[in-house]
């Protein structure tokens, strides 16, 4: 007879895992969507920024977490010369305002 102490822990949805709101998900999705770039590597810091806002905390400092987040993609970015000048401007600008807009609704 198998019980809950021989299952493996698996988070499930209801769980407390790190997530966003869905419509931060797809505000994300859609700003990388627009942009010329796209591919693998795209892709990927876009998970790397979603995982990153996830794990930001709820408190007074969610604005310095969320710069954090947006500075380390920006970095890989222009690193990796994915984007034009232009483009990652253009990038930042929005992702400013989605940060400002999840701060706003917390």
């Amino acid at each position: 007879m198998t019980g809950p102490a021989e299952q493996p822990a698996l988070p499930s949805t209801t769980e407390d895992t790190a997530s966003v709101p869905g419509w931060v998900e797809k505000s994300v999705n859609d700003i990388f969507a627009a942009l010329p770039g796209q591919g693998a590597p795209l892709n990927a810091l876009r998970d790397a920024y979603l995982d990153c806002l996830a794990g930001a905390g709820r408190g007074e400092d969610i604005d310095a977490e969320h710069d954090s987040c947006r500075q380390a993609l920006l970095d890989q970015v222009t690193e990796r010369k994915l984007l034009d000048t232009a483009t990652t401007q253009a990038l930042t600008q929005r992702l400013e305002a989605l940060e400002a807009d999840i701060t706003a609704n917390l």
